[in-house]
């Protein structure tokens, strides 16, 4: 138990239920004994920020200025660590990052690192279609040996699909569809099932035996990062 925690920000609305469920992964993840051993965290769920995947697939708005502003009110709210619970939001983590004076937690090397420590060679990642195309984890997991496996452009389809259903607040629906590519025969080709997407992470919270969710890895980075001996 730290003596101290730094107080944690979120960037939250990547979605809005992807950053809630993220809050409550972190609790449950936090190594305390009562209510008063938890860190101090701010969630901003901010409805302004525009689609990452519309901007990374279709040349959207760019989101930088609203995340930035984001990063920037967690600041000033006392945050002294924030974290951005979404792979694809990734691609625009130095910008954010160069907003702030106060560390911005990168996820991709959070999760890299844990999966090297698991044992993890060749991750079957569920992934939206910006996160593949922006190619950031891509190029951070092949950097650190491992070697990704993907779905077929088939189930890439159903797993954007679920994504999209998501946020659109079909959650039910979307955790029918998605139960059923965690068995899907792209995912034998691997040697771990990733959920790679916090949207995807509350459709799955019993993982299959070896599997993974960045949602669970980052939030460890996270409270790692807050803990003060």
């Amino acid at each position: 138990m730290p003596t101290r925690w730094k107080k944690v920000g979120i960037v939250g609305g990547l979605g809005p239920l992807a950053c809630a469920y993220f809050y409550a992964r972190l609790v449950e993840l936090t190594p305390a004994d009562s209510d008063s051993g938890h860190p101090e965290v701010m969630l901003l769920s901010s409805p302004d920020v525009p689609s990452r995947l519309a901007h990374l697939s279709e040349g959207g708005p760019s989101p930088v200025p609203a995340l930035q502003r984001v990063a920037r009110r967690l600041e000033r709210a006392g945050s002294e660590v924030i974290a951005v619970p979404s792979v694809t939001t990734q691609a625009f983590l130095d910008e954010i990052a160069a907003a702030v004076a106060v560390p911005v937690i990168d996820m991709l090397t959070a999760v890299i690192e844990q999966l090297r420590t698991a044992g993890v060679h060749r991750p079957a990642l569920a992934v939206t279609d910006g996160t593949r195309r922006a190619g950031r984890l891509h190029q951070a997991l092949t950097a650190a040996g491992l070697t990704p496996v993907y779905p077929d452009r088939h189930d890439q389809a159903r797993i954007q699909q679920c994504v999209t259903l998501v946020k659109a607040g079909r959650s039910r629906t979307a955790r029918v569809r998605f139960r059923s590519l965690a068995s899907a025969p792209w995912v034998s080709a691997g040697d771990a099932f990733v959920i790679g997407c916090t949207d995807l992470s509350p459709l799955l919270p019993d993982l299959p035996p070896g599997g993974h969710d960045v949602g669970d890895l980052y939030a460890r980075a996270i409270l790692a990062q807050a803990a003060t001996p």
